[in-house]
């Protein structure tokens, strides 16, 4: 076992699949690394505020889409208490909105979660190195930053939702909460996040109003 001082990892994530695989890839690292994860983003930024992490905590990795609020909020925060803390994207979101308000916020790297965890621990070391990595299936988005012409928006045509995720919107816009949502529709409540990703990917949105808004203005829910 190392006698090293551990390094300390802030992870806001709520899938239990992926906080495994992180921590398989962290414990692979050559230093030892001592994970701190959170499921919401609250807790997150609560747990950062904790005394005793302040000042130990090395990397932050934050998902974008959070139980109960952005991580692009998280990221925001995290950055305003910490200017100098190293922060990761590890997202199943890959848009050219969410990418770039990520690295607006603070983000000093984006990745998806479909990476390799060998591309996972590369960036790891790579950001502790004071690089910025980008998962490779991005990285036509910062040629895109360096001069070409954003890509304009997608028309309200375009935007498509299945029966259940305009069930599960509408609930949301008359005040329910997730769990109560998962009551009605008779289905899980990790069904309903699944749901909640999908809504956000399919309309580029990053936090439930503005999924809400989207969708009222596309005639996919009544308000």
């Amino acid at each position: 076992m190392s006698t090293e001082t551990p390094h300390h990892l802030l992870l806001a994530e709520d899938d239990p699949i992926f906080v495994e695989q992180l921590h398989k890839v962290f414990s692979q690292m050559p230093q030892p690394w001592q994970v701190h994860a959170a499921p919401s983003g609250v807790a997150a930024l609560r747990l950062h505020k904790t005394q005793d992490l302040t000042q130990a905590i090395s990397l932050a990795v934050i998902d974008i889409c959070l139980t109960d609020m952005s991580g692009i909020e998280v990221i925001t925060a995290l950055h305003q208490s910490a200017p100098q803390l190293p922060i990761l994207v590890a997202s199943n979101f890959q848009t050219e909105d969410t990418f770039l308000a990520a690295i607006r916020a603070g983000a000093h790297g984006y990745l998806l979660k479909s990476d390799s965890e060998v591309v996972l621990a590369h960036a790891i070391e790579r950001v502790q190195s004071g690089e910025f990595p980008v998962s490779p299936a991005l990285a036509r988005y910062l040629f895109k930053l360096a001069g070409s012409p954003a890509a304009a928006p997608p028309t309200t045509s375009e935007f498509t939702l299945s029966r259940r995720e305009r069930e599960l919107l509408q609930h949301i816009a008359h005040g329910h909460s997730y769990t109560s949502c998962a009551d009605t529709m008779f289905i899980s409540l990790s069904t309903v996040q699944t749901h909640i990703r999908n809504i956000y990917r399919k309309l580029d949105v990053r936090n439930g109003r503005q999924a809400i808004n989207k969708a009222k203005s596309a005639g996919l829910i009544r308000v």
